[in-house]
């Protein structure tokens, strides 16, 4: 039987664990596909997709009233119309992301950086292997030398911060091993192997507001706060 959860991750030496550094910060790296895990698709498809049956919903409202908008095929019509429309944009909007993926390289490696406070996402150029984005993690914790801190951010394409207290929503999706968090205007997903999902899930789950929504979670989480993956050596 086809495991789907594999196919989709690929798991491989690119799926990094999380390890805790001596800056007390756990590190990981997530090779990102745009294709494996389209998020950014869905939720496009999803928000335009209510907006067109929004739309649809309030000219029905409109025409509630005339008796010919019932009897002579007015609604048929308007919803066939509405149908077509949202097939058409659907299809626009995969053939858009498709493009937009190839012109990104359709993958990229990140570094995620967790602690107590939050969550920091570190988006690395495309062109970036494997062994460079390795090479970033021990100067990113070196506390004794910020400078090299500086510089090894300094190779970064993008970076943005999830704080734990301003989360107002966790959602998870285990079939894609991903945690969105939902803050006030933005939101953004950490991304990890299938092995290290549920430990990361948890610490995120024990560190944000009691006020946070918790949604996909099969179990609720009691403990204060997670263990240490038990096969990591602490520093």
């Amino acid at each position: 039987m086809l495991d789907v959860n594999k196919i989709l991750h690929n798991e491989d030496e690119t799926q990094k664990q999380p390890e805790l550094y001596p800056d007390g910060k756990y590190r990981w790296i997530h090779e990102r596909s745009y294709y494996k895990i389209p998020l950014l698709m869905i939720f496009i498809m999803k928000s335009v997709a209510v907006l067109i049956a929004l739309v649809w919903l309030v000219f029905v409202l409109i025409n509630l009233g005339e008796e010919s908008f019932w009897k002579e095929g007015g609604f048929k019509n308007t919803t066939i119309i509405f149908g077509v429309i949202m097939a058409v944009t659907m299809i626009l909007i995969v053939i858009g992301y498709l493009i937009y993926a190839k012109k990104k390289g359709g993958k990229y490696f990140m570094i995620h950086e967790m602690d107590e406070e939050g969550i920091r996402y570190i988006t690395l150029p495309p062109t970036t292997t494997l062994e460079g984005a390795q090479a970033l993690l021990e100067p990113l914790s070196d506390t004794e030398d910020p400078d090299r801190a500086d510089d090894a951010l300094s190779e970064a394409a993008g970076l943005s911060y999830s704080e734990f207290r301003k989360v107002k929503v966790v959602r998870a999706y285990p079939e894609w091993s991903v945690v969105r968090l939902k803050e006030k205007l933005i939101s953004t997903e950490v991304y990890l192997a299938d092995e290290h999902y549920r430990f990361v899930l948890d610490y995120i789950v024990n560190h944000v507001s009691d006020k946070a929504r918790i949604i996909g979670m099969t179990q609720k989480v009691d403990k204060p706060k997670p263990p240490v993956p038990p096969d990591r050596e602490l520093y």
